[in-house]
């Protein structure tokens, strides 16, 4: 598949490979609502790119989403039904919703910022 995106930087491909094996930025943001357990943050994401009038904003503009945040993949054994109620909704619920949930873009890129840089200095 061809991108008209220029690849990752070094700096970028180290932001997304730390994103990835982190954990999910909006289940990070129900931890701090006190909606979601500590112990059930999923860990191990895929990356989402933000845009910005539907067009990619850059490597260095996204953050970790889970498959259920992302691609509204439920977990194994459970539900959507019980998904949504657990972990609320998915990006493709809409990105209202979504974003009204869990905050902006910026919002979630700055938490990311911020969980790659401690878990770098750990």
């Amino acid at each position: 598949m061809w991108s008209k995106a220029p690849p990752a930087t070094k700096e970028e491909a180290a932001r997304i490979e730390l994103a990835k094996v982190g954990p999910c930025m909006a289940c990070l943001a129900l931890t701090t609502q006190h909606l979601l357990a500590a112990w059930q943050v999923v860990y191990g994401c895929d990356y989402n790119h933000a845009k910005s009038g539907n067009i990619r904003r850059g490597h260095a503009f996204g953050f970790a989403l889970c498959k259920w945040h992302h691609m509204r993949v439920p977990m194994e054994g459970k539900s959507f039904a019980r998904m949504r109620a657990t972990y609320g909704p998915s990006l493709l619920d809409g990105s209202r919703t979504f974003h009204e949930t869990y905050g902006s873009d910026d919002d979630l890129i700055a938490q990311q910022t911020y969980i790659n840089e401690l878990r770098s200095a750990a």
